[in-house]
Protein backbone atom coordinates (compact mmCIF):
# COMPACT_ATOMS: atom_id res chain seq x y z
CA UNK A 1 0.00 0.00 0.00
CA UNK A 2 1.54 3.33 -1.31
CA UNK A 3 -0.33 6.56 -0.07
CA UNK A 4 0.66 10.17 -1.12
CA UNK A 5 -0.72 13.08 0.75
CA UNK A 6 -2.23 15.57 -1.32
CA UNK A 7 -3.37 19.32 -1.08
CA UNK A 8 -6.21 20.52 -3.04
CA UNK A 9 -8.42 23.72 -2.49
CA UNK A 10 -11.04 22.10 -1.59
CA UNK A 11 -9.72 19.85 1.25
CA UNK A 12 -7.92 23.63 2.13
CA UNK A 13 -12.06 25.25 2.33
CA UNK A 14 -13.33 21.95 3.88
CA UNK A 15 -10.33 22.62 6.71
CA UNK A 16 -11.26 26.18 7.06
CA UNK A 17 -14.93 25.20 7.65
CA UNK A 18 -14.02 22.81 10.15
CA UNK A 19 -11.88 25.24 11.55
CA UNK A 20 -15.22 28.06 11.55
CA UNK A 21 -17.49 24.92 13.36
CA UNK A 22 -14.68 24.76 16.36
CA UNK A 23 -15.15 28.37 17.17
CA UNK A 24 -19.00 27.88 16.54
CA UNK A 25 -19.67 25.50 18.95
CA UNK A 26 -17.07 26.15 21.93
CA UNK A 27 -18.64 25.93 25.14
CA UNK A 28 -16.16 27.60 27.90
CA UNK A 29 -13.03 26.63 27.77
CA UNK A 30 -13.76 23.46 25.63
CA UNK A 31 -12.68 23.88 21.81
CA UNK A 32 -13.19 21.42 19.00
CA UNK A 33 -9.96 20.54 16.85
CA UNK A 34 -10.15 18.69 13.51
CA UNK A 35 -7.51 16.38 11.80
CA UNK A 36 -8.19 16.24 7.74
CA UNK A 37 -5.49 14.60 5.56
CA UNK A 38 -6.60 13.42 2.13
CA UNK A 39 -4.63 11.10 0.03
CA UNK A 40 -4.19 8.64 -3.08
CA UNK A 41 -3.62 5.41 -2.13
CA UNK A 42 -1.62 3.18 -4.80
CA UNK A 43 -1.84 -1.39 -4.23
CA UNK A 44 -4.50 -3.41 -2.51
CA UNK A 45 -7.09 -1.84 -0.14
CA UNK A 46 -8.11 -5.16 1.69
CA UNK A 47 -6.80 -4.17 5.04
CA UNK A 48 -7.85 -1.24 6.59
CA UNK A 49 -5.56 -1.33 9.46
CA UNK A 50 -2.93 -1.18 7.23
CA UNK A 51 -3.81 2.03 5.10
CA UNK A 52 -4.61 3.71 8.77
CA UNK A 53 -0.84 2.35 10.04
CA UNK A 54 0.37 3.93 6.43
CA UNK A 55 -1.51 7.35 7.30
CA UNK A 56 -0.78 7.12 11.20
CA UNK A 57 2.44 5.09 11.71
CA UNK A 58 2.21 5.98 15.62
CA UNK A 59 -1.36 4.83 15.97
CA UNK A 60 -3.00 1.22 17.19
CA UNK A 61 -5.30 0.21 14.81
CA UNK A 62 -4.53 -3.58 15.85
CA UNK A 63 -6.14 -2.43 19.49
CA UNK A 64 -8.69 -0.30 17.95
CA UNK A 65 -11.94 -1.31 17.14
CA UNK A 66 -13.62 -0.09 13.07
CA UNK A 67 -16.59 -0.92 12.37
CA UNK A 68 -17.79 -0.28 8.25
CA UNK A 69 -20.93 1.67 8.58
CA UNK A 70 -22.33 4.54 6.00
CA UNK A 71 -22.20 8.32 5.93
CA UNK A 72 -25.53 8.62 7.41
CA UNK A 73 -23.62 6.84 10.52
CA UNK A 74 -20.59 9.05 10.46
CA UNK A 75 -22.95 12.18 10.66
CA UNK A 76 -24.41 10.80 13.69
CA UNK A 77 -21.33 9.97 15.09
CA UNK A 78 -20.38 13.98 14.61
CA UNK A 79 -23.78 15.07 15.80
CA UNK A 80 -23.49 13.19 19.11
CA UNK A 81 -20.19 13.74 19.81
CA UNK A 82 -20.27 17.11 18.83
CA UNK A 83 -23.16 17.77 20.87
CA UNK A 84 -21.93 16.52 23.95
CA UNK A 85 -22.06 20.18 25.55
CA UNK A 86 -24.48 22.23 23.83
CA UNK A 87 -28.12 22.82 25.13
CA UNK A 88 -30.12 20.69 22.52
CA UNK A 89 -31.49 23.76 21.06
CA UNK A 90 -28.75 25.20 20.72
CA UNK A 91 -27.27 22.00 19.39
CA UNK A 92 -29.78 21.49 16.43
CA UNK A 93 -28.99 25.29 15.41
CA UNK A 94 -25.24 25.03 15.20
CA UNK A 95 -25.00 21.40 13.98
CA UNK A 96 -27.40 20.81 11.83
CA UNK A 97 -24.99 22.15 8.44
CA UNK A 98 -23.00 19.26 9.65
CA UNK A 99 -24.89 16.64 10.38
CA UNK A 100 -27.47 16.78 7.93
CA UNK A 101 -25.59 16.04 5.09
CA UNK A 102 -25.85 18.96 2.76
CA UNK A 103 -24.42 22.64 3.14
CA UNK A 104 -21.03 23.71 2.52
CA UNK A 105 -19.44 21.10 4.92
CA UNK A 106 -21.00 17.54 2.24
CA UNK A 107 -20.13 19.80 -0.92
CA UNK A 108 -16.21 20.29 0.27
CA UNK A 109 -16.27 16.95 1.59
CA UNK A 110 -17.79 15.41 -1.81
CA UNK A 111 -15.25 17.43 -3.71
CA UNK A 112 -12.52 16.02 -1.82
CA UNK A 113 -13.54 12.41 -2.26
CA UNK A 114 -17.62 11.09 -3.43
CA UNK A 115 -18.22 10.04 -0.05
CA UNK A 116 -21.42 8.98 -1.83
CA UNK A 117 -19.62 6.00 -3.63
CA UNK A 118 -17.16 5.39 -0.84
CA UNK A 119 -16.65 2.59 2.12
CA UNK A 120 -16.88 4.41 5.51
CA UNK A 121 -14.82 3.11 8.42
CA UNK A 122 -15.06 4.50 12.11
CA UNK A 123 -12.14 4.09 14.11
CA UNK A 124 -12.46 3.86 18.19
CA UNK A 125 -9.74 3.58 20.49
CA UNK A 126 -9.37 3.82 24.27
CA UNK A 127 -5.43 4.42 24.10
CA UNK A 128 -5.37 7.95 24.52
CA UNK A 129 -1.51 7.84 22.97
CA UNK A 130 -3.25 6.74 19.34
CA UNK A 131 -1.92 9.61 16.53
CA UNK A 132 -5.40 9.12 14.62
CA UNK A 133 -7.98 9.21 17.35
CA UNK A 134 -6.08 11.33 20.32
CA UNK A 135 -9.23 11.09 22.38
CA UNK A 136 -10.30 14.56 23.71
CA UNK A 137 -11.78 15.68 27.24
CA UNK A 138 -15.38 14.92 26.32
CA UNK A 139 -15.92 13.80 22.86
CA UNK A 140 -14.13 12.41 19.81
CA UNK A 141 -14.39 10.53 16.25
CA UNK A 142 -11.98 9.32 13.33
CA UNK A 143 -13.27 7.98 10.13
CA UNK A 144 -12.03 6.77 6.69
CA UNK A 145 -13.46 7.40 3.88
CA UNK A 146 -12.40 4.88 1.23
CA UNK A 147 -13.11 5.39 -2.64
CA UNK A 148 -11.46 2.52 -4.28
CA UNK A 149 -12.45 4.21 -7.93
CA UNK A 150 -10.82 7.57 -6.83
CA UNK A 151 -8.54 5.99 -5.20
CA UNK A 152 -8.39 8.12 -3.00
CA UNK A 153 -8.86 8.21 1.05
CA UNK A 154 -9.47 10.50 3.51
CA UNK A 155 -9.03 10.89 7.25
CA UNK A 156 -11.17 12.72 9.25
CA UNK A 157 -10.55 13.09 13.49
CA UNK A 158 -11.56 15.27 15.78
CA UNK A 159 -11.95 15.73 19.52
CA UNK A 160 -12.16 18.41 21.97
CA UNK A 161 -9.76 20.11 24.12
CA UNK A 162 -9.23 22.71 26.88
Amino acid sequence: MNLTEIETPDLLKLIGYLEAVSDSIRTGELKWYFDVRLFECEGPFSDIKVLIKAAYPESNPETAEITEGSIHDLAETLRHELGRRLEPIEGLRLLTPVTELRGEMWQYLKECIDYEQSRIFEYTTTDGLDTFCSGGTVGNFAAVILNENQKRCLMLSGGDCD
